[in-house]
């Protein structure tokens, strides 16, 4: 939706302001097309948000100017002035709408300043200064832009979905060459041919028929002889040409080339599979199945513009605190910064897809230690009441412990049961008692919201090695929940009193003295350390639906 202010004095002033800017302008106003680059950077940040389907009108804009039949100056002069209004209403936006991409429906209103200082720097010849302006904080743009062009240049090749069958190193299989080629293509195996390559040939050779000269250096891929061997010899070092012994001189016949079969799945193969497998979260085994298919299976432009949303995500506020925690829901790990850097990493456990963990900027006020589990009344009905239809005697194993409605009086078993039991229901609400076997684990890490959702330990460890980690009701479980705990209170508490607190079984909430900001983002999809693309599951749907950029034909 555009918005377009009506004239008004304060316009009439702005232009007699523009008038006088030209006068004192050179004569004659540059074009776009006499500034190539800063066009074609123009035109880049116009496809990022494109890609990105944030906004039909800034897609749309990004065709006309790019578009040879709709190219012109007015068409790249609307999408700079769209891009800005873009971005003056993308800082208003709060965390969770960043995060969520609630942006399609903004009002790209193009102001009289824009248009105004647009002019002026047409004609100083300083629209690469407005353009700049638009260049995102992603950290490092310019690989954004090298991989981007890397994705967008392999949809030119055919993608056909490859059938899923498993496959293990040393199988063969006729679809082989064609997972070598797209891991290739994706930057997980090196360039090269993909013909059969020639392996070591192995030559029996009598030594003493050869002349060498000085310059040319026997080695262990040459010949299969020793080297020590070879140092005895005496050698003609001023024969200029090196003669080849003839077919008399070798021991035994030249045996013919070896060819390593190109549907074999080699080590080369092996490694480039599990370079991938760990670029997506996957388990790295080096085997072929569903789940990696299915990444392969993924189109580059599919993969660009999931890259794309991903990377608008990561510009979750205009300031970030020095020090603060980030955890990123589909890749199922959490990070904690101090004064900017990396001081602890972990993995996590988040919420089953029909019980989100939330999106949300929070923070970390309280360190609870062997704390009970209040459980929520969705779980109650959903989870644990037909757990004690089929067995009378799950709360007690369980450590559950009846209550009241206000939470203070607990109910004798009698009573609850023979209501339950009755048809007369369970209006009651449920306290799990710490221990070695309560859900929040020894640790839980109290967050100040209105959604009874935190971060916690767990007793089932079992689940941290799974490369899908979407089990909760919505919390968020710590591989290192305790090591958070020192973390979060070691200036406060010594590590004999934090062991002490851990080893009592009551329950002790220790105040953080200065709270921790906790981000909870969603991104699939980031620039990994070396420049390559990293790809989560989009575990929410988030991503569905989004629409291609390029017009058909």
């Amino acid at each position: 939706m555009i918005v377009v202010k009506r004239i008004t004095k304060r316009n009439i002033v702005m232009s007699l302001w523009l008038v006088l800017g030209l006068t004192l302008a050179p004569a004659h106003a540059q074009n776009w097309q006499d500034e190539p680059e800063v066009r074609q950077q123009l035109h880049q940040l116009g496809l990022e948000l494109a890609l990105a389907d944030v906004h039909p009108q800034i897609t749309q804009w990004w065709q006309q100017a790019t578009t040879p039949s709709t190219a012109s100056e007015q068409a790249d002069d609307r999408l700079l002035l769209g891009l800005q209004s873009f971005w003056r209403q993308w800082a208003k936006l709060s965390f969770n709408d960043r995060q969520y991409l609630r942006t399609r429906q903004l009002p790209l209103i193009i102001s009289d300043i824009d248009e105004a200082n647009l002019h002026s720097a047409k004609a100083l010849g300083e629209r690469s200064q407005l353009v700049q302006r638009l260049t995102p904080g992603y950290g490092d743009h310019e690989q954004l832009v090298a991989q981007l062009t890397r994705l967008l240049a392999l949809t030119e090749q055919a993608w056909p979905s490859l059938p899923r069958e498993t496959l293990r190193p040393n199988d063969y299989h006729a679809q082989i060459p064609q997972i070598r080629e797209r891991l290739q293509w994706l930057g997980d195996m090196p360039q090269g041919s993909l013909n059969a390559i020639p392996e070591q040939v192995q030559l029996e050779v009598e030594l003493d028929a050869l002349s060498v000269p000085s310059t040319v250096e026997l080695t262990e891929e040459a010949w299969s002889e020793p080297h020590n061997e070879l140092s005895e010899l005496d050698f003609d070092i001023e024969e200029p040409e090196l003669e080849l012994p003839s077919r008399s001189q070798l021991s035994s016949p030249l045996p013919a080339p070896l060819m390593r079969d190109p549907q074999r799945y080699d080590e080369d193969l092996a490694a480039g599979v599990k370079r991938f497998q760990a670029r997506h979260g996957l388990t790295v085994d080096g085997v072929i199945g569903a789940q990696t298919y299915a990444w392969l299976n993924t189109p580059p432009l599919q993969r660009a513009q999931l890259l794309m949303r991903s990377m608008l995500r990561t510009l979750i506020g205009d300031d970030l605190p020095s020090s603060y925690m980030l955890v990123n829901i589909p890749e199922y790990h959490l990070r904690l910064y101090q004064n900017q850097a990396l001081v602890f990493e972990s993995n996590v456990i988040v919420g089953q897809n029909k019980r989100k963990t939330p999106i949300m900027a929070s923070k970390i006020t309280s360190v609870v230690f062997n704390p009970p589990w209040n459980v929520p009344r969705s779980i109650i009905n959903k989870d644990i009441l037909p757990k004690l239809a089929r067995d009378p005697y799950y709360l007690d194993r369980q450590g559950f412990e009846v209550l009241d409605n206000s939470g203070t009086h607990i109910i004798p078993r009698e009573e609850w049961q023979t209501r339950f039991e009755e048809g007369g229901g369970f209006p009651y609400r449920l306290r799990q008692r710490p221990g070695r076997g309560n859900a929040l684990g020894a640790y839980k890490f109290h967050l100040p919201n209105n959604d009874a959702i935190y971060l916690h330990d767990t007793p089932g460890r079992g689940l941290f090695a799974r490369d899908s980690r979407a089990f909760s009701s919505g919390c968020v479980r710590v591989e290192g929940a305790e090591q958070l705990a020192d973390w979060l209170l070691h200036d406060q508490l010594s590590s004999a009193r934090l062991s002490a607190l851990k080893a009592n079984p009551e329950t002790k909430w220790v105040k953080v003295k200065q709270a921790l900001p906790l981000y909870m983002v969603y991104w699939p999809g980031w620039l990994g350390e070396n420049g390559q693309p990293q790809f989560r599951n989009d575990i929410y749907g988030f991503d569905n639906g989004i629409t291609s950029p390029f017009k058909a034909g």
